[in-house]
């Protein structure tokens, strides 16, 4: 039996795949992260909405056990994000190994993801690139968790909610304002822009612009040449 990890749009709906699609129309549930995100989705697609589970972090323990059941009913399941790749900072990591365990084939099905989307845009070198995701909300450890990975030399991908983010860049500000920047705010839809520049001079047009919402990354360039 397989179950399926299937990507999905990160803005512009007419980025599914023929496949995803395909997928999507005929399992028998899908495992999502918020319901309200895969109704979304299956009514800009035209798709009937299936039976869904809610996977998220503190439930996903639950999801699993709901999974198992529907398993031993024989029935075929995919698995969605939000928007993009699953498993990119979102919740399933769990459910896939208790599936790869339970010697349930698993299928990915290649689609959009905006790091992917995004680097060749940002000019910097992509050879090496390294993502780190979210770091710590907690206002030391935060300064730790930075402070370590600017040590880094490759390019480097940050993932923030959009509440926080001037307090990131604050931070970006104090500890590598040297280093050059891009932000790609709604990469795919019909506002998507560019930030480029220092961290001082992106912070001053987010401010600027008053981004308070959206979907964005945050993406550092390398170090060369023993700059730092």
């Amino acid at each position: 039996m397989n179950f399926y990890i299937v990507a999905t749009p990160i803005g512009n709906f007419e980025d599914i795949t023929i496949r995803a699609l395909n997928i999507l129309k005929t399992v028998d549930f899908v495992v999502c992260e918020h319901g309200k995100e895969y109704k979304q989705l299956c009514l800009a697609l035209n798709i009937p909405i299936k039976e869904y589970i809610e996977c998220q972090r503190k439930s996903e323990t639950e999801a699993i056990s709901i999974v198992d059941e529907m398993i031993e009913k024989k029935l075929t399941g995919a698995l969605v994000s939000d928007c993009g790749t699953p498993l990119f900072e979102d919740p399933g990591f769990h459910l896939l190994s208790h599936l790869r365990r339970k010697k349930i084939n698993l299928v990915s099905l290649p689609g959009a993801n905006s790091i992917i989307t995004a680097l060749p845009l940002s000019q910097f070198e992509i050879k090496d690139f390294y993502f780190a995701g979210f770091i710590s909300q907690k206002k030391e450890q935060r300064e730790l968790d930075l402070k370590k990975l600017l040590k880094r030399e490759e390019t480097i991908i940050l993932l923030e909610t959009p509440y926080r983010l001037l307090n990131l860049m604050d931070l970006l500000v104090k500890f590598c304002n040297n280093r050059e920047m891009m932000l790609p705010y709604n990469v795919t839809m019909s506002d998507e822009k560019m930030y480029r520049g220092k961290p001082s001079a992106i912070k001053k047009e987010l401010e600027k612009d008053k981004i308070e919402k959206g979907e964005f990354l945050i993406i550092l360039s390398p170090i060369h040449n023993g700059q730092h």
